[in-house]
């Protein structure tokens, strides 16, 4: 069987990364901060010139902090994420990969609480806030009648997610805690 595979495309990529973890500051928090940015184009697939990927977000933040509280036994978190918004192809305007998505964001509230050394009761829910993030937009493949092509959007299943779990970790006496 014969292949004929071909890589003739272009393009360049340039970033930066900072990551900042505390966890001695502030007693039993913990907490870290990470920002990425990339700037990139290229020639990919079957682009029809030099563009940013629409895989390829400019900027991405994260924040994260846990809080042990002993009294009750329990970990708390909080993250939240950012991610600038990506490029897309609308077929309304003049180009390729001539608009972008909305920004995604997201706040995540989580709760573990130390039944004993072996057992964890977890609670989390992500996007409390129930932001419509926005991935990427389906066209129409004609026009309306007013000659522009209508879309849907393509998000997220759920507005929101719950997650309830319960840990027990066997045939040790550490727990996973940190690992929450």
């Amino acid at each position: 069987m014969d292949s004929d595979f071909e890589v003739s495309g272009d393009g360049y990529a340039t970033g930066l990364d900072i990551f900042w973890r505390d966890e001695k500051t502030v007693k039993n928090l913990d907490y870290w901060i990470s920002y990425s940015y990339l700037d990139t184009e290229r020639q990919y697939l079957n682009f029809q010139e030099t563009a940013t990927p629409n895989f390829a977000s400019s900027h991405n933040i994260s924040a994260v902090g846990k809080y042990w509280v002993e009294d009750l036994k329990s970990q708390i978190g909080l993250t939240y994420n950012y991610t600038s918004g990506r490029t897309f192809t609308n077929p309304n305007l003049d180009g390729f990969l001539n608009d972008k998505t909305t920004s995604f964001q997201s706040l995540n509230l989580n709760w573990a609480y130390l039944i004993d050394q072996q057992k964890i009761l977890f609670l989390s829910v992500t996007n409390v806030l129930g932001r419509e993030n926005i991935f990427n937009y389906q066209y129409s493949s004609t026009p309306n009648p007013m000659g522009d092509f209508n879309r849907r959007s393509i998000g997220q299943a759920a507005d929101r997610f719950i997650f309830v779990g319960f840990f027990w970790t066997l045939g040790s006496n550490d727990n996973q805690l940190d690992n929450l």
